[in-house]
């Protein structure tokens, strides 16, 4: 508080006449000695109101959650009661310079959409897993391994990979998966069952946007061949390579075969065509109700996705959706088969 001396002084005589000083010499001298006593008074204060505000800092100080020192020790327990925070963070303390510890193992892991490539009528088909990441490629061949659920048995799926066949170990370098399998991957004979199996893996590890071709060993030993009738595997192994009667040129993801749809729905899959285009076609019994054309997906030796959305107008009933690759080669008798692939479907009114 500042006392200014302009602020006691006006009329000096009417104000010493009035306060009872017989003159204005003796009232300045005493209101002078008033100042200096309100002041005196003030600087006996100045103490205490730091040493208060000092105090309350440390009170408050005492309430930071403590710290994780860079040497391994930790500051003194706070005596007050913190908030509690997320598990994972109150079990791995990090000094404040780092950045956070991962997940303790009592966190659930993030669960990634995989693909897993199965068989419906000796033909690749394509079924969904919830893999935990981040090793998404050891848990989508482990999913492949375990086969198709008793559900999608049911749908008419199956696998081609024996009953029992594990994954030892997998890597990627480089875009090449190396993947390591018991020996029970080799059982049984029949050529047909072999590459069926050999796409299936193929299929599956290719997925991935860092892998385009896959190197198989068993039981830690190079995989020369396949089978008793010899697949030859010298080379890695890409989608390329795989046989198109069991692939074909065109794959569906959605609709599953035997759902109901209702127009208009949605066509998802992936295929591998020429000039990267090819027909879809809707039927119902000896007659097309709908068609795209053309349908962009993969040129032929890259595998694309694609989706459309298709729309028929049409009694309830049952339709097929067709997909194929027309090629390039024309009614030559020399040139391939055209594959379809089909999918049974139910149109809803």
């Amino acid at each position: 508080m500042r006392v200014s001396l302009a602020e006691n002084i006006v009329a000096k005589g009417d104000v010493a006449a009035a306060s009872g000083w017989e003159d204005t010499a003796s009232y300045e001298q005493n209101r002078d000695m008033a100042i200096i006593r309100r002041w005196r008074s003030w600087l006996v204060l100045i103490p205490l109101v730091v040493a208060a505000c000092d105090s309350s800092n440390r009170a408050s100080s005492s309430t930071t959650a403590p710290e994780t020192s860079t040497q391994g020790s930790t500051a003194p327990t706070a005596t007050t009661t913190a908030a509690p925070v997320a598990t994972a963070a109150a079990t791995t303390a990090s000094p404040p310079t780092t950045r956070p510890s991962p997940a303790t193992s009592d966190t659930a892991p993030l669960l990634v959409d995989a693909t897993v490539y199965l068989l419906r009528g000796g033909r690749l088909d394509i079924v969904h897993r919830a893999v935990p990441g981040p090793a998404v490629l050891r848990g989508a061949i482990d999913a492949l391994f375990s086969g198709p659920t008793s559900e999608e048995k049911t749908a008419g799926l199956t696998t081609a990979v024996p009953t029992g066949t594990q994954l030892l170990d997998v890597g990627v370098v480089g875009g090449l998966a190396t993947i390591d399998v018991s020996t029970d991957f080799a059982s049984g004979d029949g050529n047909l069952s072999m590459q069926a199996r050999l796409a299936q893996v193929v299929f599956t590890a290719t997925q991935f946007p860092n892998v385009d071709r896959v190197d198989l060993t068993m039981a830690g030993e190079r995989l020369e061949t396949l089978g008793g009738e010899g697949l030859t595997l010298t080379e890695p192994q890409k989608r390329l390579n795989m046989s198109r009667n069991i692939t074909g040129s065109v794959i569906f993801d959605a609709p599953r075969s035997g759902a109901t749809v209702r127009s208009p729905f949605e066509v998802s899959g992936e295929g591998d065509v020429y000039e990267a285009q090819f027909p879809l076609e809707v039927w119902a019994g000896d007659t097309m109700i709908a068609s795209i054309a053309p349908v962009s997906a993969g040129a032929w030796g890259t595998w694309g996705e694609f989706t459309v959305t298709v729309t028929v107008d049409a009694p309830p009933g049952p339709i097929q959706l067709i997909g194929y690759d027309p090629g390039g080669c024309g009614t030559d008798p020399e040139c391939p088969a055209i594959i379809k692939t089909v999918v049974p479907l139910i149109l809803a009114g």
